[in-house]
C-alpha cells in the first residue's frame, strides 16, 4: 500500500479551508518484486487541483514466516494433533505444505521438515521431557534387519524413527504400535517412508515387522527425546536361510521376477517345471557368492499358459515357488 499526502501548494488557487478530502491511501496489487513509477494526477471539480507527480514504489517480497508460529500449522493459534498429523503427512509425502505451512513445521529451523520436528512438537503437546529430566538420551544407534523385523540397538533412550525402504512390489509392513505410527508406500518406485514416535515413555526399538523381498534402507534418521538426531552406527541386514522368493508379479504374462537368498557362498541352481513335472528351462547354475537379494528373471514367451514350478537347489536345501503363465 502506498499513501498520498497532499502535494505541497495549491497551485489551481481553490481554497479548500478545512474540507474532508477522505481516506488518502490507496492499494497497488499485482507488482512484480523490484522496483516501479507511476504517476497521480489530484483531480477536483472534474479538472486537476495539481501537477502530475511522478512516484517511485518499491516492491519487496512479504516475509511469509514473519507471523507464523513454529508448531501451530494451521495457523489456529493452538499446537496440538492436527498439526502433528499434517506435518507427518508432509514427510510421508501425502500432501503438499504451502510456504507459511513449511514455516511452521520446520521447528528448528534447518529447512528439512523430518523426524526431529515430529518429536519436537510431540514434546511440545505432551510436555514429555519435563516428566524425563535425567534420561540418559541416545547417542549413536544402529539399525538391524533380520527375520522380516526391524529393530534399533542404541546406547539410550529413542523416541523418533524416521526410515525410507526400497523394496520389490510385494511388500507389506506392520509397524509398532506407538503415540505416532504410520507409513506411506509409493507404488511408482517401489518405496515405503515410515514416521515411529513414542509418547517418551516408550524407548524404541523393536520397529516394525515386514513381508516383502530385496528390502533395503534408502535413508534413516534416529532422534532422542531432546530431538536431537542420533549418530547412525551402521545398518545390519542378517541374511535369513536359503530362500526362493517371488519377487515379480504372478500371475504373469510372459516375464517375472524371482528373487534368492543365501546364505553363504556355493553352488545353486534354479530350475523351471511344468505340471506334469517335466524341466522347461535352467536360470541359474552355478557357483554364487552369499546375498540376501539375487534376482531372476524369467521370460516364459515361448511357453503355454499353465501352472509352473520353480525349485531352487543349494548344497543341502531346496526352495520352490509356484508360478501361473496367462497369456
Amino acid at each position: 500500500s502506498a499513501g498520498c499526502e497532499d502535494a505541497g501548494d495549491d497551485h489551481s488557487g481553490h481554497d479548500h479551508g478545512d474540507e474532508d478530502h477522505g481516506d488518502n491511501t490507496f492499494e497497488l496489487t499485482a507488482l512484480a518484486q523490484g522496483w516501479t513509477t507511476f504517476k497521480i494526477l489530484v483531480m477536483h471539480d472534474g479538472h486537476a487541483d495539481y501537477t502530475s507527480l511522478s512516484i517511485l514504489v518499491t516492491v519487496t517480497e512479504e516475509d511469509v514466516c514473519a507471523n507464523t508460529v513454529a508448531g501451530d500449522v494451521n495457523s489456529d493459534g493452538t499446537i496440538n494433533v492436527v498439526d502433528l498429523t499434517t506435518m507427518v503427512s508432509f514427510i510421508l509425502l501425502t500432501s503438499v505444505p504451502t510456504e507459511a505451512e513449511i514455516c511452521a513445521s520446520d521447528t528448528n529451523n534447518d529447512g528439512i521438515i523430518n523426524i526431529v520436528d515430529i518429536v519436537d512438537i510431540v514434546g511440545t503437546i505432551l510436555g514429555a521431557r519435563s516428566n524425563h529430566i535425567g534420561i540418559n538420551d541416545a547417542t549413536e544407534a544402529k539399525v538391524i534387519i533380520a527375520d522380516n523385523s526391524i529393530n534399533i540397538k542404541s546406547n539410550g533412550f529413542v523416541q523418533g524413527v524416521q526410515m525410507t525402504l526400497s523394496h520389490n512390489y510385494d511388500f507389506e509392513i506392520d509397524l509398532v504400535n506407538a503415540y505416532v505410527s504410520q507409513y506411506s508406500t509409493s507404488t511408482s518406485d517401489n518405496k515405503t517412508t515410515f514416521v515411529v514416535v513414542s509418547d517418551g515413555s516408550q524407548n524404541l526399538t523393536d520397529i516394525a515387522m515386514f513381508e516383502g523381498s530385496n528390502v533395503k534402507v534408502e535413508s534413516v534418521n534416529i532422534v532422542n527425546s531432546l530431538a536431537q538426531e542420533v549418530e547412525i552406527d551402521g545398518i545390519d541386514v542378517q541374511v535369513s536361510g536359503f530362500e526362493l522368493q517371488l519377487a515379480g508379479p504372478n500371475p504373469f504374462n510372459p516375464t517375472t521376477s524371482l528373487n534368492i537368498v543365501i546364505p553363504e557362498a556355493g553352488f545353486v541352481s534354479v530350475d523351471v517345471y511344468n505340471i506334469i513335472g517335466q524341466k522347461v528351462v535352467t536360470l541359474v547354475n552355478g557357483y554364487m557368492e552369499a546375498s540376501d537379494s539375487y534376482s531372476i528373471t524369467w521370460n516364459a514367451g515361448n511357453l503355454s499358459s499353465g501352472v509352473y514350478f520353480a525349485r531352487a537347489i543349494t548344497s543341502n536345501q531346496v526352495s520352490t515357488q509356484k508360478l501361473m503363465l496367462i497369456k
